[in-house]
C-alpha cells in the first residue's frame, strides 16, 4: 500500500536528506524575481541558503525565460515604490494643512486644537518623508550593477534546462490547453496572460518532472505561489501540494518531488545548516507572496491590440479587466520588434467604468521591449471601480503625436 500510494504520505527522514543531499533543488521564476522586492537582509538569507545546498542546483528553462523577461519590468516597479510613497506622504501633508485651517476657523472647539494636532503629527510626516527618501537614495541602481543577477548566473552556471524540442512544443501546448479546460493542476488559475504564459505553469512543471526522470533523483521545487492549482486548501487552510502533482511527479518520473513556499524552504534550510532561523525574512517573504498574489488576483490582462509596430514607433491599446476594487493598479505590455532605443512613452484612458473617480495617469519604460501603465485612484480613501479599462499607448524614438502627447500629463 505504501508503495502505489506514497505521495499521499510525508517523506521519511531518508528520504528528506537524500533530497536535501544529493538530490536537484530548482526554483520557479517569482523566486527569482521576488528577490528585488526583498530588503537586503532576506535577499541575502534566501540567496545564501540556495548557494549552500548540498545537492544540484538546475533552472528549468521556462523559469529562466520569465526571469530575463520580467526582470527589467520588476526591477522598474520597485523603484517606483518610492514615488508612490512620497505622493501618499505628501498627500497626508495636504490633508493635514486643511484640517488645521478648518479647525482654526471652528470657534466651537479649544483654539490650540489645532497647534496641537500639527504639532503632534507634522513631525511624524517629515520624519517618514526623510526615511522613504534615505531608503530610495540607499536602493541599489540593479539596472546599472545587478549583484542579484550575478550571483544567480554563478548558482545556476551550466545548470539551465533546454525548451521543448519544436517538434514537441504544439503537442505540449495542446496537453496545457487541455488540461486547462480539464481544471488538472498545476496552471489552470493563470488567466489573462499572452504568448506561452497561460501556460507557463505546466511548461516548468513538465521541465521539472522530466529532469528528475532522466537525473534518476528526487527534486525539491520552490515556489512562491499561492494558488489553488498547485496547493490543497482545506476550510481556508493550506494543508500541503496538491496530491495530483506529487502523484504525476512520481508516475512520471519515478522520484520524489518535494515542494515547498519561499519562506518553508529557507526556514528548513536554515534549519538544515545549523543557523538560526531568521523570522523577520521569513515574514517578509509571505508578505510579498501575499502581495503578489492579491495583486495577480485583482487584474486580468484581456487584450494588447498593435495600431502600428515598428522599430522607431509602436502604437496601440491595452485592455484590463479591474476584477476587484484597489486603490492603483499596474498593467504591462510588450514591444514587438524591439525599439531602436529606450522609448518616450505617452499613454491616455479611452474607456473606463461610468464610476471612475479622480485619477492619475502614469507610464514608464526602461527597455527597448516592453513598458507599465500605472493607475491610481486621486481621492483619499476611494478605490478605482471594477469593470473594464483600456488604455492607450505610444511608444516613440522621437517625438509623440501631438494627440497622445496631449494626454500625458496626469489626470485629475
Amino acid at each position: 500500500m505504501k508503495n502505489k500510494f506514497d505521495w499521499y504520505l510525508n517523506p521519511s527522514k531518508d528520504e528528506l536528506d537524500k533530497a536535501w543531499k544529493d538530490g536537484i533543488l530548482t526554483v520557479d521564476t517569482n523566486v527569482l524575481l521576488d528577490l528585488y522586492r526583498y530588503h537586503e537582509g532576506t535577499r541575502n538569507s534566501l540567496i545564501q541558503s540556495l548557494q549552500k545546498f548540498e545537492g544540484k542546483k538546475w533552472l528549468s528553462h521556462q523559469a529562466a525565460t520569465e526571469f530575463f523577461r520580467n526582470r527589467t519590468k520588476v526591477i522598474v516597479s520597485s523603484e517606483k515604490a518610492f514615488k508612490q510613497a512620497q505622493d501618499e506622504t505628501e498627500k497626508l501633508s495636504a490633508s493635514l494643512e486643511t484640517a488645521v485651517t478648518q479647525l482654526k476657523g471652528n470657534r466651537i472647539i479649544p483654539t490650540a486644537l489645532a497647534g496641537e494636532l500639527e504639532n503632534a503629527v507634522k513631525p511624524a510626516i517629515s520624519q517618514a518623508q526623510a526615511k522613504i527618501s534615505e531608503a530610495k537614495e540607499n536602493y541599489p541602481k540593479f539596472l546599472q550593477d545587478d549583484p542579484i543577477l550575478n550571483q544567480l548566473l554563478s548558482i545556476f552556471d551550466g545548470a539551465v534546462g533546454e525548451d521543448f524540442p519544436d517538434a514537441d512544443k504544439k503537442k505540449v501546448e495542446e496537453q496545457a490547453e487541455q488540461r486547462k479546460k480539464d481544471k488538472i493542476p498545476p496552471g489552470y488559475l493563470d488567466d489573462g496572460k499572452d504568448e506561452d504564459r497561460p501556460y507557463g505553469d505546466y511548461f516548468l512543471w513538465l521541465q521539472v518532472i522530466e529532469h528528475a526522470k532522466a537525473q534518476g533523483c528526487p527534486v525539491i521545487l520552490v515556489t512562491s505561489e499561492r494558488k489553488e492549482d498547485w496547493w490543497e486548501k482545506i476550510s481556508g487552510k493550506t494543508t500541503g501540494p496538491r496530491p495530483e502533482l506529487l502523484k504525476e511527479a512520481r508516475q512520471i518520473s519515478g522520484q520524489r518531488v518535494l515542494i515547498y513556499q519561499t519562506e518553508r524552504f529557507l526556514e528548513h534550510a536554515l534549519q538544515r545548516f545549523k543557523q538560526p532561523v531568521n523570522e523577520t525574512a521569513i515574514e517578509e517573504i509571505r508578505a510579498v507572496s501575499a502581495w503578489r498574489s492579491e495583486f495577480e488576483a485583482a487584474v486580468k490582462l484581456q487584450e494588447q491590440s498593435v495600431i502600428e509596430a515598428t522599430t522607431l514607433k509602436n502604437t496601440g491599446t491595452l485592455s484590463v479587466e479591474l476584477r476587484r476594487s484597489v486603490r492603483n493598479f499596474t498593467v504591462s505590455g510588450h514591444l514587438e520588434p524591439n525599439m531602436h532605443n529606450v522609448p518616450q512613452l505617452s499613454v491616455r484612458l479611452i474607456k473606463a467604468p461610468d464610476s471612475l473617480p479622480m485619477h492619475r495617469l502614469g507610464a514608464g519604460t526602461g527597455t527597448i521591449h516592453d513598458f507599465n501603465i500605472h493607475i491610481i485612484c486621486g481621492e483619499p480613501g476611494v478605490l478605482l471601480p471594477v469593470g473594464s479599462y483600456v488604455f492607450a499607448y505610444e511608444a516613440s524614438c522621437g517625438t509623440p503625436s501631438a494627440d497622445v502627447a496631449a494626454e500625458t500629463a496626469p489626470e485629475i
